[in-house]
């Protein structure tokens, strides 16, 4: 405490009073979007407020393990996907704390792709005869997590004739 003197006989005393306080408004957000395509780049940003500075850490929790992507002292720390795998689909996670407490803030990141592995089949075999039934169908597999495709699109032709191969062709 300070003292200041004053005319005669007054006196003031100042006092400087620290406010300390945990985390609060802890926010995350992605840019551009949550949803994003493979090898898009997209940015995670953390952000909070306490006193004293907050530790952020911002992690990516899947189903097989929790990663560490950055961690600072500070109001805010980011990390930036420059080209995002159908891997990088997974829960966001960021926690600010100090001494008083911790504060976390998640969101979900989708990166989405094309399907893959896209296969048609040729039943009984390739090469048939014309007057044999047949049946042809394509099918489709996607690497996200998750998700299921129907068993695919097929096609029978009872007797199967030599214009039928051109119509299809020209489809």
């Amino acid at each position: 405490m300070d003292e200041v003197p004053q005319s005669g006989r007054e006196r003031q005393a100042v006092t400087v009073l620290e406010l300390h306080y945990a985390p609060r408004g802890t926010t995350i957000t992605v840019s551009p979007a949550s949803e994003v395509k493979e090898g898009e780049s997209v940015a995670v940003s953390c952000l909070s407020d306490g006193a004293p500075v907050v530790r952020m850490v911002l992690k990516r929790l899947s189903e097989d393990q929790d990663v560490e992507l950055q961690s600072s002292n500070g109001s805010s720390t980011s990390f930036i996907l420059s080209s995002a795998l159908l891997a990088d689909s997974a829960l966001y996670q960021c926690e600010a704390f100090n001494e008083h407490g911790s504060q976390r803030a998640s969101t979900h990141i989708t990166v989405k792709a094309p399907p893959r592995n896209t296969t048609v089949l040729i039943y009984p075999s390739a090469e048939v005869q014309e007057g044999q039934n047949v049946t042809i169908c394509c099918r489709s597999v996607t690497l996200l997590p998750g998700w299921e495709l129907p068993a695919g699109e097929c096609y029978q032709w009872p007797g199967l004739r030599d214009r039928d191969l051109q119509h299809q062709r020209h489809r």
